[in-house]
């Protein structure tokens, strides 16, 4: 293969390592831009991130090798504990992960008090990335672990972006969410944390209240609506065809649909695919049986932006009424689902 067509991210990890450190390292951040190569189906997303992870796990393990001493080594060895657990989840690869862990526990015994914030947030992130499906007693330990970071580093510029994930593990618990978020306002420095902040407070704002939501059909032929479905639980999950969480969590919502009386319960996609062709064919070859909405303006539409939207996927669960009553409708779906349905 000519290296003229090599993906980006490959040519530059074969750059690395010709001249001084420096300029290897640059070569190296350069690799933080991501696959450049577009991706034209979200399986050759998914490829073209892999042969991404790996050409990053080849500069950095080539860039500790030829400059272990540098000032930069420090930092290249947990990148490289993040990439790889990156990876080990990915892979699901038992391996990757117990390296990870060494290479944190190691760097954790010559960090100075300055890095040994960054090998606490690393340890502290790789076991939040961890929790897939965590228990109460999971949650618990994570906040405990959070508050012990804080404790450990209160100036710490991070302290907000981490109050903000932990409070994403308590949507079933609004006034620990509602406390969590409200503690991390005024510690954001960045506008990113304070818009995602104001985002997530304005979806908690909605819990107990009347949801009005409206928007055209997949083909525009005619105008979707909330209250249409008044009577039956609803439950709403926006997604987007390039988002991989998006499509387990669909996948998801099919299996348990099947055990729904389909009289009175009710599921509605959002859509926040810009183009109608692959929300078509998606829509087509996965036999999505129920409505979609979709305007086409992707994160800038108001029918996410009106609520506060900024991950994917979110799926919310609504009473007969119309009425918010979960944030987080993944979880247990049939549980939440069978308390409403047994609900007067």
């Amino acid at each position: 293969m000519s290296r003229r067509l090599w993906p980006l991210s490959l040519v530059l990890a074969v750059a690395c390592f010709a001249s001084t450190a420096e300029e290897d390292w640059q070569a190296l951040i350069a690799l933080d831009a991501g696959p450049q190569t577009p991706s034209r189906s979200a399986a050759e997303a998914q490829a073209g991130l892999v042969a991404h992870l790996a050409a990053q796990e080849s500069a950095l393990r080539n860039f500790i090798a030829a400059h272990g001493s540098d000032t930069h080594a420090f930092e290249a060895r947990l990148r490289l504990a993040r990439l790889l657990a990156i990876k080990a989840d990915l892979q699901t690869d038992g391996k990757l992960r117990a390296e990870a862990d060494r290479l944190l526990d190691a760097l954790e015994k010559i960090a100075t008090p300055e890095q040994r914030a960054d090998v606490d947030f690393a340890k502290l992130s790789l076991a939040m990335r961890r929790a897939n499906s965590p228990t109460t007693m999971d949650r618990d330990a994570l906040l405990s672990r959070a508050r012990k970071f804080q404790a450990a580093h209160p100036e710490d510029r991070r302290i907000a972006h981490i109050l903000a994930e932990i409070a994403t593990l308590f949507d079933s618990q609004p006034s620990v969410k509602r406390k969590l978020l409200t503690e991390a306002q005024p510690l954001a420095s960045d506008d990113e944390t304070k818009s995602r902040l104001a985002d997530d407070l304005r979806r908690l704002d909605l819990l107990g209240e009347t949801v009005a939501l409206s928007g055209p059909s997949t083909d525009g032929s005619k105008t979707l609506a909330l209250e249409d479905y008044r009577g039956r639980i609803v439950i709403v999950c926006f997604f987007a065809t390039w988002s991989p969480p998006s499509l387990a969590a669909l996948d998801a919502l099919k299996r348990a649909s099947s055990a729904f009386p389909k009289e009175r319960v009710q599921i509605l996609g959002v859509s926040l695919d810009t183009k109608p062709e692959p929300l078509g064919e998606f829509l087509k070859t996965r036999a999505i049986p129920w409505p979609i909405l979709r305007d086409g303006k992707g994160w800038e539409s108001p029918l996410v932006r009106s609520f506060g939207i900024n991950t994917l996927p979110t799926v919310w669960l609504l009473d007969r009424e119309g009425k918010l009553r979960a944030l987080d409708a993944l979880e247990s779906t049939s549980g939440q689902v069978q308390q409403l349905l047994r609900a007067k």
